[in-house]
């Protein structure tokens, strides 16, 4: 039996996938494949929580996830979410 997932994981799943992206795309340093899934999982897991709080709180919890995951893996500063839209899960970055 297929079970479908749930609109909150979709929308916390396409959230992640597009900060993701967006911050892989305009950052300076490279992901390496091996840590993709790890960090997409921690960005998953910050927005659940906000998903019913405001634009700001989901904001500030993938930008934090960005930040502890730049400073465990000693890399450069990258962009960071300056604006989301929840209608279509889509991010403005701006460089950090």
């Amino acid at each position: 039996m297929r079970q479908d997932t749930s609109d909150p994981d979709k929308a916390a799943r396409l959230i992640a996938d597009n900060v993701y992206y967006a911050f892989r795309g305009q950052g300076t340093t490279l992901i390496d494949p091996s840590e993709e899934q790890t960090l997409m999982t921690r960005l998953v897991e910050a927005i659940h929580p906000e998903e019913a709080a405001s634009v700001d709180a989901i904001i500030s919890a993938v930008n934090a996830v960005l930040l502890a995951w730049e400073e465990s893996s000693d890399e450069a500063p990258g962009p960071r979410v300056r604006s989301l839209n929840l209608t279509d899960g889509s991010v403005f970055m701006e460089p950090c």
